[in-house]
């Protein structure tokens, strides 16, 4: 078996604030890791909270279960010894039976979903249905305002960016911003043209591959008010990424 790796699935030491959180509660509580084979499992939690005592995990996502992320997560858990992660393939969580396919998890844990959700508030309320006690929700965020070569753009606090119609001058600036910071580029993730790797829309229907929203960190967490639950804590990664705690009421 493989040295426990800093990051990642079978980490022996918490990675960041929202692996505190988790360690404060998993121990005899159910848990949800709803995306988290996303970007290679590099931000996966269900090891995480296995280790710290979970007394049920499982893994879910919209992807089929033989494709490649679910395999490199196969891959990982067997190389660190991780055992007994309930895999719950082609899960859609805007889908109306999301919640009679899941059931309900003590802990849920969804931090990179939202931004995908082209109805954010629909995903946020489907995504309490399978919510027992704790939620851990997060989302890509704008800061309060980007200014650089290409010009200046302003977010006042109840702004939610619509990524389909960034054009002109707003979309010059803000992929000058990610790629400059992030390294990331707007035109793959958040396409402007129709023959786009990743359109807006496949087959009549809207896709959950391409960026949809960005919200600044006071809209995001009023849209969470829409849950009736109560925030325990927060954390801003570069001003990039929101991360929330929730407890229902």
């Amino acid at each position: 078996m493989a040295a426990p790796p800093p990051f990642g699935v079978g980490r022996a030491r918490p990675q960041d604030r929202m692996d505190h959180w988790i360690a404060a509660v998993a121990p005899g509580r159910t848990f949800l890791d709803l995306g988290g084979i996303r970007e290679r499992s590099g931000n996966e939690r269900a090891s995480w909270a296995q280790r710290c005592g979970a007394a049920d995990v499982a893994m879910a996502d919209l992807l089929p279960l033989d494709h490649e992320l679910w395999e490199h997560f196969r891959e990982q858990t067997r190389l660190h010894g991780v055992r007994d992660i309930d895999f719950r393939p082609e899960v859609d969580v805007d889908a109306a039976g999301f919640g009679a396919k899941l059931g309900r998890y003590d802990i849920v844990s969804a931090p990179l979903l939202l931004y995908h959700a082209p109805n954010p508030v629909h995903t946020l309320l489907n995504l309490r249905r399978v919510v027992g006690e704790y939620l851990i929700a997060g989302t890509v965020v704008v800061p309060d305002e980007v200014e650089n070569a290409e010009g200046r753009v302003a977010f006042p606090e109840s702004s939610a960016l619509f990524l389909p119609a960034l054009r002109g001058r707003e979309r010059a600036v803000m992929r000058r911003y990610y790629l400059d910071r992030f390294g990331l580029d707007l035109d793959t993730h958040a396409p402007e043209s129709d023959g786009a790797t990743m359109p807006y829309v496949t087959k009549g229907a809207p896709s959950p591959w391409p960026y949809w929203w960005f919200f600044t960190k006071s809209a995001f967490e009023r849209a969470l008010e829409l849950l009736e639950m109560r925030i325990l804590d927060r954390h801003t990664w570069q001003d990039h990424a929101h991360f929330v705690f929730l407890r229902r009421k």
